[in-house]
């Protein structure tokens, strides 16, 4: 394409973030060229602009939760992953991860993150020093170079669609979490992906959920988005009196499914005490290292016969949670325009990812989900 792109790239950890321009390559057979209509500010990008995660070199281009307008397709490119005709112009949402999808790992054992040929994931490729540059989300353009990129094809607005990706992650806890029919599941952490549990947790038929969090405009949206009941941890900062509100809230001694979305070791303990004996904890929130915890095998886990059950990203069957996703945002019934809060342009990225990462308001609001707006 003769064109060029630019694109906010962070230079070096909590460091400056750059705009810089990269030439946007022709695709060619099984490879496209999307233009960046939204992407998501997962929390994880966050950490990794911290320098919380080891795998990701400087300068680095992020962003992972994507969706845009098709601009140019390679050879072969009629149709996404449902089989959905596709053209120019087209509205679809790219799932980041990247495997061959013939492997032992990706057909036998459904663990494509485990891919002998996996590459990194759209937001995570790094250093971003040699072409094709545009691998990530926060750029005008989104060079998908490699052959087999899932995507798919939808009619939602892009605030809406930009929320795929953290509810295939969400579906993966609640998948992990045994969740179903009758369950009680406290919700622990109020950002998208805890948002996106809660609608989950709903759609597979749960009884009563409860989201502890902060701050009150997430627990709002939590409550418009399906919860029962909310805690605030910011009016509640004891831990012992917010353990019984959230059990009085769910009307009982401990839940069926715990998800853990908050992201930090210390409420993972706190989140091991409020499960039901013979219940599970969905651990999702601890992306990146934040550090240890004093665990007790005896009185934490086993005296308690619960399981702890990690979810790591949309986990296996990555690809089958992400059209679920996409089905269940397009089924509609709950304010899903209402989760993105604030769109930035790319040269605030680095004010965003401060914001995000520090729990600070931006614009004088709090932040509910933060996504980038290359066109704003």
């Amino acid at each position: 394409m003769s064109t060029a792109a630019r694109a906010a790239v962070v230079v070096d950890a909590a460091g400056a973030v750059e705009i810089r321009s990269y030439d946007v390559p022709e695709p060619g057979p099984g490879e496209f060229v999307l233009k960046l209509e939204l992407c998501g500010v997962c929390g994880t990008d966050a950490h990794i602009y911290q320098g919380r995660l080891a795998s990701v070199a400087f300068p680095a281009l992020l962003g992972h939760e994507i969706v845009g307008t098709l601009a140019a397709l390679g050879e072969g490119v009629t149709a996404d992953h449902a089989g959905n005709p596709v053209t120019v112009g087209d509205r679809v949402g790219v799932f980041p991860a990247l495997s061959c999808g013939r492997c032992y790992q990706c057909q036998v054992r459904r663990r494509p993150a485990n891919c002998p040929q996996r590459r990194p994931s759209y937001g995570f490729a790094s250093p971003v020093t040699d072409p094709p540059h545009l691998t990530g989300g926060f750029a005008e353009y989104l060079y998908a170079a490699k052959a087999g990129t899932v995507f798919y094809r939808t009619g939602l607005p892009a605030e809406v669609a930009v929320l795929q990706e953290p509810m295939s992650v969400a579906l993966h806890g609640i998948e992990r979490g045994a969740v179903g029919i009758g369950s009680t599941v406290i919700v622990q952490g109020v950002g998208a992906i805890g948002l996106m549990a809660v609608v989950a947790a709903r759609a597979a038929g749960a009884d009563r959920i409860v989201a502890v969090g902060a701050p009150d405009a997430r627990l709002e949206l939590a409550e418009a988005l399906g919860a029962d009941a909310t805690v605030s941890i910011q009016e509640l900062t004891d831990v012992a009196g917010r353990r019984r509100a959230v059990f009085d809230a769910l009307g009982a001694p401990g839940a069926d499914c715990v998800v853990g979305a908050s992201g930090s070791p210390h409420a993972f303990m706190e989140a091991i005490d409020l499960v039901a004996d013979g219940g599970v904890l969905a651990e999702l929130g601890n992306f990146t290292d934040r550090g240890t915890v004093p665990f007790n095998p005896f009185s934490d886990l086993l005296k308690r016969d619960i399981t702890i059950a990690g979810v790591y990203g949309a986990g296996p069957d990555m690809l089958r949670r992400y059209h679920h996703a996409l089905r269940i945002l397009e089924r509609g019934g709950w304010p899903y325009d209402r989760v993105v809060s604030h769109r930035v342009p790319l040269e605030r990225v680095r004010e965003g990812l401060t914001a995000l990462g520090s729990g600070s308001p931006l614009d004088g609001r709090d932040i509910v989900k933060l996504a980038i707006d290359p066109a704003a």
